[in-house]
């Protein structure tokens, strides 16, 4: 039988989310049985993640409840779910009321993920999908003559697939990196739950971000009975905007693709941050019935309190429908970005991405009641103009320099502990994970200047150095930012893994009639490893003979770049 190998890189919720609607939609179309799936998961568990582990309960969800799924098109999958299995969760989350538009903890959605993935492997077996969860990191990529991608792990076992997703999750934080080994530093709050078991109750604590995980951190430790001050500190010192408790959801009429594409006709094919602006101000105004008071939302001149204040009192009393608006753009967005000018996504980043952070990226109600109460308590302060944090050895204390241009506030902040809570990296060219590494050095991938690797906006397929799109393996998640922007989204990025998915079966159901290669295991080649060490090969005659393959020395060609060193390429069909 014909059969084709798809390999999902990374278990966490793109990755489940990809790899539920694979199944659904092979099953749908009958094309089952000649799929075979290999799953790359390095924790024991996929489905949760980073994102949605196990935490504490005030770790919550910034999207509603109804609309957090792991299935295109089917918003109320979570709360089916929900109606079905509440009740076995309820010991573990006993502050939690669920609800159709609650904002549920974080890893109760990760409880959700870690299910469906059981289901769907139950769904695939049951089908005849071969299914194979390899518990290793993926360390390499390469492409093998026909292209198709040979996955190197760090076990020292590879394999070789017909199509790879790169979901892998958010890539660490390289902000302060010249503090990572310095006692006291935590690079990462997550889990939280860990954090706090490590830092003593009555120690200094200066957190740094003002964004939702800067708040997860703050509440974690304080409910967790920390006692000693905090402070927040962030370059602009903004707190998220508070999400509306009756906010109802929206229909795009004036932002749509078709309105786009015409004005696009209309106006030489130029869509400028300006005309979308327009268009959004449109939507927003007709929706509300009135003139957009910007002012009054940024309310940029209130202190920290007065502007919690304010936000918790709009959030509780009245529909915030701009935030609706806003929030109803997640199914237009990427295709918005790509219509950008460079030079508009440009002054977007640099102009306006923290401010849209900040009032797009909203608080749930919940915790901005208790991040209020905190703030009454003098508990935490929080600050803006961060401007350098360093060490001092002599004092054994961290030292942040605050420089707040705007208020013309200048201070230090010594603590004993430093929590970097900005978020996660998308800066491919920084990073130090491995696979990230050998794509770049092998050129098969190339930086997006606005994050992540440069992708196919149509099929998400990953573009090398020479331009060329590789047919073989896509990229989902935040990865695909610069070409897709907003993928912290959970319906984003479930609605591109749709797309991937139906991409991937069109092949599959057109190449049935050919041969199609299964996976195999090969010897594993030279790669970098986590710490950067060269791994040594370890190709073995017997093993390149039972798989038909054989070892190409010295110089290669792989997708037209020279490589230097051991691959390995196919020579008769794989058994």
């Amino acid at each position: 039988m014909k059969k084709i190998t798809i390999a999902i890189v990374g278990g966490g919720s793109v990755g489940v989310a990809y790899f539920t609607q694979l199944i659904n939609e092979a099953v749908r179309q009958g094309l089952s049985r000649h799929l075979d799936v290999l799953i790359f998961e390095s924790q024991k568990t996929s489905g949760p993640g980073y994102a949605y582990q196990a935490d504490f309960e005030c770790n919550l969800l910034n999207t509603r409840a109804d609309a957090m799924s792991a299935v295109a098109g089917d918003k109320r999958h979570f709360i089916r779910w929900l109606e079905e299995h509440g009740a076995d969760q309820a010991v573990d989350f006993p502050q939690t009321v669920i609800d159709d538009h609650a904002f549920l903890p974080r890893s109760l959605f990760g409880r959700y993920l870690a299910h469906q993935y059981e289901q769907t492997m139950a769904l695939a077996r049951a089908h005849g999908v071969k299914v194979t969860a390899v518990t290793s990191t993926v360390t390499d990529l390469i492409s093998l003559s026909d292209q198709r991608p040979c996955i190197d792990t760090e076990s020292g076992v590879a394999y070789v697939a017909d199509r790879v997703v790169l979901s892998m999750g958010n890539l660490p934080s390289t902000r302060f990196t010249q503090l990572n080994d310095v006692a006291g530093f935590v690079r990462t709050p997550y889990p939280t739950r860990d954090m706090v078991r490590n830092i003593p109750a009555n120690a200094s604590v200066c957190v740094l971000g003002t964004g939702l995980s800067a708040i997860d951190t703050v509440l974690s430790l304080t409910e967790a009975g920390h006692q000693g001050k905090i402070v927040m500190a962030s370059r602009t010192g903004r707190l998220p905007s508070v999400r509306g408790t009756f906010n109802r959801p929206h229909t795009l009429t004036h932002l749509t693709r078709a309105h786009i594409d015409n004005f696009c006709d209309v106006n030489g094919g130029q869509l400028k941050l300006h005309d979308v602006f327009t268009m959004l101000l449109r939507e927003i105004e007709e929706v509300t019935g009135d003139a957009l008071d910007l002012k009054r939302i940024l309310n940029s001149g209130a202190g920290v309190l007065d502007y919690i204040t304010s936000e918790i009192m709009q959030a509780d009393n009245a529909e915030r429908l701009w935030q609706s608006v806003i929030y109803s753009t997640n199914s237009i967005i990427d295709y918005v970005w790509h219509r950008l000018s460079r030079d508009d996504k440009q002054v977007f980043q640099t102009t306006f991405g923290s401010l849209w952070s900040s009032y797009r990226v909203s608080v749930p109600v919940k915790n901005a009641h208790k991040l209020q109460a905190l703030l009454k308590a003098d508990r935490i302060l929080v600050l803006g103009g961060v401007s350098q944090v360093t060490y001092n050895e002599a004092s054994k204390v961290f030292e942040t320099r605050i420089d707040d241009r705007r208020s013309a506030f200048r201070t230090v902040i010594e603590s004993e502990y430093v929590i970097n809570a900005t978020g996660y990296s998308v800066q491919v060219e920084h990073s130090d994970v491995p696979l990230v590494v050998n794509l770049l050095r092998r050129k098969l991938a190339k930086p997006n200047e606005f994050g992540g690797f440069e992708l196919d906006f149509e099929t998400g397929r990953l573009v090398g150095a020479a331009g060329e799109a590789w047919p073989h393996v896509s990229v989902l998640g935040s990865l695909a930012t610069g070409t897709y922007f907003w993928t912290n989204a959970m319906d984003v990025n479930v609605r591109l893994a749709r797309r991937q998915v139906e991409d991937a079966l069109s092949v599959l159901s057109g190449s049935i009639s050919h041969t199609a290669l299964p996976s195999a295991r090969v010897p594993r080649r030279r790669s970098v490893t986590r710490r950067g060490r060269t791994a040594s090969a370890s190709a073995s005659t017997r093993h390149s003979r039972r798989y038909g393959l054989k070892a190409a020395q010295g110089n290669a060609s792989v997708l037209g770049v020279p490589v230097r060193g051991e691959l390995v390429s196919p020579t008769t069909q794989l058994v």
